[in-house]
């Protein structure tokens, strides 16, 4: 009797334990978005609650595929771009519940509005997580208070799957933003998930910056970070899925990336970016479009993925306009992004129709140096001899502090080549029309760049590339590298495979110590 009240206890101890869906799997389920909102009306009408009917056909759609998270980009719930509508004004922003109250909006009839409670709803009602971005108002009194007693900040909010709020992150590092405010200090926000993972989360520009960034990667050891964005790309180096893939492969964390898409601005670019292992597939749409992106994400266990990534299992749903009314069939045949000023950078224009077809340089900006060796082949096409839409290319070095629009300055440390569309520097970071045949006149065979004496205690040093096409080399297309000699690091970086339509091929690196001083100019070389 003894022995069979023992195998009885045996028996149903598993029973009595609650074990988390997928914890001891070596991946998990994610989704992101590349929505284009309603963000104006004529009508008084509240545009969360419009937004809010788009995000849950997506949700339902996102259900289909096992999603275990699924993430929405910024500014595409809540924000009023109405002439007549300041987020102050309207009904956009809303209190948000602090997640130590444990609160589901979705059980509270009375305190949330529409879009946060139907979103809990969905969470609870699907079991999964989700991260919308929402404006959020909050009281306040005192000296930083606004004079209508309210605190306005852009506020990215996670659901857990029984729809209760158990994370909140303030942004911190604001894109202009009027009527927006910030913590007087950030406020790191990391959540749990009941599949072993433990997320960190930033906004848009906030991964140009330390601080908050870098504190999850660095302090706290976050290798799965929520990247909702609503970004306005930049040419020859801060292009949207440019960047991301870049920053995920520099610090070799999982970046699930949900843009905002706007073609008119070049704001988009949406991908699931899997470190060093690189990335299966990336959105980047040039026409109005509403995409759902579906991967299995491998878990970084003890500082290593034990799987690679299954293309099989990343799956991509365009919504119709049938289905999404924002989505439009026409395409753009030109992006609207921003041009870097480089002007202060040390560039030089290598003239690849050279009969040598090798350039050997070693160019300096500022106390730092760049080696450049590059072997290629001019071949212009014999049906366009007269044509001069062809790429161009300029070696660009620089060391110093640059603007962001004029909304915040950082120091950058670049050396590479960049392209032009014709052989003045003006003219570098441009493109071609999408309706322009361009010649691809220049195979690049080889590329070896090489930034010696970096200081590597306050930089985060990046190998940035972009094509043609708009989207940036693979981890199969180069390799990177670093040496560390006492305080210093050599980075080199080198092309893999012959290419003949680079746009940027370089190393980036934001150095954190020359941030808020003035912008570096002309004359300061």
């Amino acid at each position: 009797m003894k022995i069979v009240w023992r195998l009885g206890i045996v028996l149903l101890y598993p029973l009595l334990i609650k074990v988390p869906p997928n914890t001891c799997s070596l991946s998990y389920t994610a989704a992101v978005v590349e929505y284009t909102p309603i963000y104006k009306s004529d009508e008084q009408v509240n545009i969360a609650n419009l937004n809010t009917k788009h995000y849950i056909k997506i949700i339902e759609k996102a259900v289909e595929y096992s999603v275990d998270i699924l993430i929405f980009p910024e500014s595409s719930l809540s924000i009023s771009n109405s002439k007549n509508l300041t987020v102050r004004r309207s009904e956009a922003a809303s209190y948000i519940p602090d997640p130590q109250d444990k609160i589901v909006p979705c059980n509270d009839a009375n305190n949330y509005p529409d879009s946060l409670k139907n979103i809990s709803c969905a969470a609870l009602k699907h079991k999964l997580y989700i991260v919308i971005n929402h404006r959020e108002k909050f009281d306040c009194v005192g000296d930083n208070c606004s004079d209508d007693g309210l605190l306005i900040y852009n506020t990215n909010v996670v659901f857990n799957r029984n729809g209760e709020v158990i994370a909140r992150y303030r942004k911190y590092n604001l894109f202009g933003e009027l009527d927006t405010n910030r913590t007087l200090e950030p406020i790191i926000s990391t959540f749990e998930t009941d599949f072993g993972v433990t997320f960190g989360q930033i906004i848009c520009f906030d991964i140009m910056f330390k601080t908050p960034t870098l504190n999850l990667v660095h302090d706290l050891g976050i290798r799965d970070i929520i990247f909702s964005s609503h970004w306005y790309s930049e040419m020859p180096y801060l292009y949207s899925v440019q960047l991301q893939a870049s920053w995920a492969f520099a610090n070799d964390i999982n970046l699930l990336s949900s843009g905002y898409n706007n073609p008119k601005t070049a704001s988009g670019g949406s991908g699931i970016y899997i470190g060093r292992n690189g990335y299966v597939k990336i959105i980047l749409e040039n026409k109005r479009s509403n995409v759902l992106f579906v991967s299995e994400v491998p878990k970084v266990i003890d500082g290593k993925r034990l799987l690679n990534i299954n293309a099989e299992r990343v799956k991509i749903y365009n919504f119709s306009k049938s289905e999404i009314s924002t989505t439009e069939p026409d395409v753009y045949e030109k992006y609207f992004h921003l041009i870097d000023d480089l002007n202060p950078y040390t560039t030089e224009l290598i003239n690849t129709e050279s009969r040598l077809s090798s350039y050997e340089k070693t160019i300096c900006d500022r106390n730092v140096c760049c080696e450049l060796k590059l072997k290629f082949q001019f071949h212009k096409s014999t049906a366009n001899k007269s044509s001069s839409n062809y790429y161009r290319y300029r070696a660009a070095v620089f060391n110093g502090t640059r603007t962001f629009s004029g909304f915040a300055t950082g120091g950058v440390t670049v050396c590479g080549i960049i392209s032009c569309i014709n052989n003045t520097l003006r003219s570098c970071g441009k493109i071609f029309d999408q309706n322009v045949y361009a010649d691809a006149s220049t195979t690049f065979q080889s590329i070896n760049i090489s930034m010696k004496n970096i200081d590597s205690q306050n930089n985060i040093i990046m190998p940035i590339s972009i094509a043609k096409n708009m989207l940036p080399l693979n981890v199969t297309d180069f390799t990177f590298q670093s040496v560390n000699l006492k305080n210093t690091t050599t980075y080199n970086m080198n092309l893999q495979n012959p290419r003949d339509d680079l746009l940027t091929f370089s190393i980036y690196g934001r150095n954190f110590d020359l941030d808020s001083l003035n912008k570096t100019g002309i004359d300061s070389k």
